[in-house]
């Protein structure tokens, strides 16, 4: 039996303390959307702020979930229940309109879950963000931004803050933003900050992501294109010859999003290419998802299909390099509510429903079914670390499917009440490696999201 407890305080934000990206929160189209939900009629730390200097102001918000899962890496007797809450504290400064000073402090606590009690469950207080902007990132010809801060690129799916984790990714970065007209380009480099128990988290040196990003609007009507490049550099990685080595690799990819009517899409195409030490590195990988909303129905039904590939690799032993790398992705939902799977060896079909019980509530279910794309190379978990190997490739390419349903009711653009639960069933795969235990994670929360 699961225990549930809940617990939420909301302190919204007034208009002049937004900050970009609050959280990191990537676009869900299984909750309401902002258009969709009403403007919340008090703040306390709003009220605060109007009687500040109109250059600072102070952001907070709190946020708590309950949360379970049963078989663990699909073995029997590895469950566990336990209660996450999450507060954060910023200060925004702008002394001119061009210029902008932001940190946030962050405080990340779990209740009731077996040890380890350790990040991304607990991560005591923290510096979460502090960066400097030179002109404005969504607006400006020109702007930079240099600091701990998150990065959202696209859909998330391979650089990209998970809000969801209750100590979620930062980056230490530099980042420069070019607006103009229909075109966007984001040039940055990046290091991963590895969150740490308490204190001061830092970046780990000598693993660093360089890329470019770009964006181009409507010249499909009611699309944006967004080509892009990667470079990620480490060190300290394994290679086929069982060797620490240095990663030197690239990924070249494009990603086509958009709606027109009642018609919405979303589909992203990778390669990558470099070395790991001796091996050679040969992956690619890419996704497509159309959705169809019934605006004129009761309910407002949208209907969506997807298809995910990543390659995976073919021989342990034969210096080639053939499985994908997710990079540092936005995990949560992208393969299933429960988080079990990664865009790493796989071949998904993904397909679901979403109604509109009220302008501001919506109810959601989900199925996915997966496969192993390489019988020989691992199942990778969310994380993008191998789960499950079978070198010979005798057990089969079926890994399990995946049924989900989640609910959201937002009060205001402040306050919502969430709650969900994935069930996954194993497929061949899992039973032939001894992990043929079924999966249950359930979540209920309130949270206070500006996004």
């Amino acid at each position: 039996m699961y225990r549930f407890l809940v617990l939420a305080v909301a302190v919204p934000l007034s208009a002049q303390c937004i900050v970009d990206n609050p959280g990191g929160s990537k676009v869900n189209t299984n909750r309401p959307a902002n258009t969709d939900v009403p403007v919340a009629t008090f703040s306390p730390l709003a009220e605060i702020n109007k009687a500040l200097p109109g250059w600072l102001c102070f952001t907070g918000g709190f946020r708590a979930r309950a949360e379970g899962y049963s078989n663990a890496n699909f073995l029997p007797n590895n469950s566990d229940s336990f209660m996450l809450t999450r507060f954060r504290f910023g200060m925004l400064i702008k002394p001119e309109p061009w210029l902008k000073l932001f940190t946030e402090v962050q405080n990340a606590d779990v209740f009731g879950k077996k040890p380890p009690l350790a990040p991304p469950y607990q991560e005591t207080w923290d510096l979460r963000r502090a960066y400097v902007d030179l002109g404005n990132i969504e607006e400006s010809p020109i702007a930079f931004r240099v600091g701990r801060q998150d990065l959202n690129l696209g859909y998330g799916r391979l650089v990209g803050t998970s809000y969801w984790r209750n100590a979620s990714r930062g980056f230490d970065a530099a980042e420069g933003v070019v607006n103009w007209r229909r075109f966007r380009l984001t040039a940055f480099s990046a290091s991963q900050v590895i969150l740490g128990g308490n204190g001061l988290s830092h970046h780990q040196a000598g693993n660093d992501l360089h890329g470019l990003y770009g964006g181009i609007k409507d010249v499909i009507p009611g699309s944006v294109i967004e080509p892009y490049m990667f470079w990620h550099v480490t060190r300290g990685l394994k290679a086929e010859n069982g060797k620490l080595s240095k990663l030197d690799e690239k990924t070249v990819g494009m990603r086509l999003a958009g709606g027109v009517s009642r018609f919405d899409w979303d589909a992203e195409v990778a390669g990558q290419t470099g070395n790991l030490g001796t091996d050679t590195i040969g992956a690619w990988a890419w996704t497509d998802i159309t959705g169809y909303t019934f605006r004129d129905a009761p309910l407002e039904p949208r209907l969506f299909a997807e298809y995910d590939f990543a390659s995976g690799d073919h021989n342990a032993k034969d210096g080639k390099h053939g499985a994908f790398d997710q990079l540092f992705p936005n995990v949560h939902d992208h393969h299933g509510l429960a988080d079990q799977i990664a865009w790493q060896n796989l071949k998904e079909i993904r397909t679901g429903a979403r109604v509109n019980l009220r302008r501001n509530w919506t109810l959601a279910a989900m199925w996915n079914d997966w496969w192993l794309a390489s019988a020989t190379d691992a199942l990778y978990n969310s994380s993008g670390g191998a789960l499950i190997r079978d070198n010979k490739g005798r057990s089969g390419t079926h890994i399990g499917e995946e049924y989900d349903t989640e609910t959201s009711y937002r009060f205001n653009r402040d306050i919502e009440i969430g709650a969900g639960v994935g069930h996954i069933l194993p497929g061949g795969f899992l039973a032939l490696t001894k992990h043929g235990q079924s999966y249950t994670y359930p979540y209920l929360m309130v949270n206070y999201n500006v996004i």
